[in-house]
C-alpha cells in the first residue's frame, strides 16, 4: 500500500509513549531499509524495561512476518489508502493492528496509547483515524484473520515476487516453505565435545530448567523449547555451547578433511562453521576469509570465546588467491538467504526479485575462483541459505558444464533423507527443527 522510502526519518520533536517508538523503529525497518538485527540493538540500547524489550522486539519482528496480511487487513479498514509521505503514520497503524489481532496486549492500552503517540509524533489531526481503524480493527478481527477473499500474497504473508519463485521451483513444497518461513525459529545450540565439560553438557542444561531435545543427524545440537538470552545458557562463556542452527552445523561434518589438512572457510563470519570445524579437527591448519573488518572482528570474537585457533584474512573471495593451495575448501556463499527468512523475515522487505541474478553472477565468480586455490584431490563443499534454485542446484549445474576437473560427490544417505536430492546437491526446506540450506559437495580430478 505504501513502499519504502528513500529519505530519512527526521527526529521526533517530544518524547513518545512506547507504542511511537516501536512506530518508528518499524519505520526504520520496512520503509527505510534498515535492518531488523541493528534495529533490535537500539531497542536493547534504549528500552530498559524488559517486559517494554520483549514487547518492542515482538512486534517488530512480526509485522516484518505478517506484513502482507497487516497491510491488506489496513486497506480494508481505511476508507482512502494513506499518502505515501505517512509512513511514520502507517507504520504506527501496522505495529498497532499486529498487537490487535495477534498479541495478548490490553487492547484499551494499544487504541489509548497509540492515539496519545499521533499526537505526540505532532499529527493531531490522525488521532480520529487511528482510532476508529484500530476500534474497527477490534471489531472485524475475526473476519480481518480469515482472510476471506485476499490475494495469495496476504494469505501466505509472502511477497508476489518470492511466492511466484517458490510455486515454480517447488510446486509440492511452496505451501509448506511458505508456512514454515512465517513460524519463528528455535534456539539451537551446538556442543563442543572438545570442552571439559562436555560429557556432562545435558545435565547442565537440566539443572538450569532448560528442556531441549536431541537431532538423529546433527549429534551436537540441542534444540531448546524456548529462545533465551545466552548468559542463561551453562558455560557458554566458556565456550560448551555456541548458537547454531542444525542446518549449518551439518557443514563441519560433509566436507572430508585429514589430520594437518590446510582448510578454507569462505565467506565464514561469523565464524559458526570455522569454530566447529576446528572442535571436531584440532589439528587442521584453517583459513577464514571474510570481506569485511567488521565481520572479520565477529569471527576473532568467537574463536577466542571458545578458545580456538584460525587465520583470520580481510580480502575478497572473487580474487583471493594462494601460492599453496588448500586441501579443503568450505564456501557459504553470498545468497538471497530465503531458506532463514524466519529468522530474518525483514529480508521480505528488503529483497527484490532483481537482486537474484547479481547474486548468481556473485556466486559463479567465488566458486570459480576458489576451484584454483583447491589442490588436485581435494574437496569443495558448496553451500548456501537460499530455496532458490538458481542459486543452488542451477548454480551446480552450470559450474560442473565449465569445469573439466570437477566432479559431484553424493553425500551419505542418513544426510540425504534429511531433505530433497536435486541431482546436484541436497536442499533443506525451512521446517520446524531447522532452515532452508542447500549443500553440494565437488571434488577436484587428481
Amino acid at each position: 500500500m505504501i513502499h519504502r522510502q528513500s529519505h530519512q526519518q527526521s527526529n521526533q520533536q517530544h518524547p513518545v509513549n512506547l507504542r511511537g517508538q516501536i512506530a518508528n523503529w518499524v519505520a526504520q525497518v520496512i520503509y527505510q531499509g534498515q535492518s531488523a538485527n541493528v534495529v533490535t540493538q537500539q531497542i536493547a540500547e534504549q528500552v530498559t524495561d524488559p517486559r517494554n524489550r520483549a514487547l518492542a522486539r515482538k512486534c517488530l519482528f512480526g509485522v516484518c512476518r505478517q506484513f502482507e496480511q497487516l497491510d491488506w487487513a489496513i486497506s480494508q479498514l481505511l476508507q482512502k489508502p494513506l499518502k505515501k509521505n505517512q509512513w511514520s503514520l502507517q507504520s504506527l497503524l501496522l505495529s498497532s493492528v499486529y498487537q490487535l489481532l495477534y498479541l495478548n496486549t490490553a487492547e484499551h492500552a494499544v487504541i489509548s496509547e497509540s492515539v496519545n503517540a499521533c499526537r505526540q509524533m505532532e499529527k493531531d489531526w490522525a488521532a480520529k483515524l487511528v482510532n476508529g481503524v484500530l476500534r474497527n480493527a477490534l471489531r472485524q478481527k475475526q473476519s480481518l484473520l480469515e482472510q476471506t477473499n485476499a490475494p495469495e500474497k496476504v494469505q501466505y504473508s509472502m511477497p508476489d515476487w518470492l511466492l511466484k519463485r517458490f510455486k515454480n521451483a517447488w510446486p509440492k513444497h511452496w505451501q509448506a516453505i511458505c508456512e514454515q518461513s512465517n513460524q519463528k525459529a528455535p534456539l539451537t545450540l551446538r556442543l563442543n565435545r572438545s570442552h571439559a565439560n562436555a560429557k556432562s553438557s545435558d545435565a547442565l542444561l537440566q539443572s538450569a530448567h532448560i528442556e531441549f531435545k536431541t537431532h538423529p543427524v546433527a549429534k551436537d545440537a540441542r534444540i531448546l523449547d524456548e529462545a533465551r538470552n545466552v548468559q542463561d545458557i551453562p558455560e557458554f562463556a566458556t565456550g560448551l555451547f555456541s548458537v547454531q542452527d542444525i542446518s549449518a552445523q551439518l557443514a563441519a561434518a560433509l566436507l572430508p578433511v585429514n589430520a594437518g589438512d590446510r582448510v578454507l572457510d569462505a565467506c565464514a563470519a561469523p565464524g559458526g562453521k570455522t569454530a566447529h570445524l576446528l572442535e571436531m579437527h584440532p589439528e587442521l591448519s584453517l583459513t577464514a576469509l571474510e570481506l569485511e573488518a567488521a565481520r572479520a572482528e565477529k569471527i576473532h570474537q568467537n574463536l577466542q570465546r571458545l578458545n580456538l585457533t584460525a587465520q583470520v584474512i580481510i580480502d575478497d573471495a572473487q580474487t583471493y588467491s594462494v601460492q599453496q593451495p588448500f586441501d579443503a575448501i568450505l564456501l557459504d556463499a553470498p545468497c538471497s538467504a530465503t531458506g532463514v527468512i524466519r529468522r530474518q523475515p525483514d529480508i521480505k522487505q528488503h529483497r527484490r526479485d532483481e537482486d537474484i541474478w547479481p547474486l548468481v553472477q556473485l556466486q559463479n565468480a567465488i566458486l570459480t575462483n576458489l576451484w584454483q586455490q583447491l589442490k588436485p584431490g581435494g574437496h569443495l563443499l558448496y553451500a548456501t541459505c537460499s530455496i532458490l534454485p538458481d542459486e543452488n542446484q542451477k548454480q551446480i549445474k552450470k559450474f560442473l558444464k565449465q569445469q573439466s576437473d570437477a566432479a559431484l560427490v553424493t553425500l551419505p544417505d542418513t544426510v540425504l533423507k534429511t531433505g530433497t536430492d536435486t541431482g546436484f546437491g541436497l536442499q533443506l526446506f525451512p521446517q520446524r527443527d531447522h532452515d532452508g540450506f542447500f549443500y553440494s559437495l565437488l571434488k577436484k580430478s587428481s
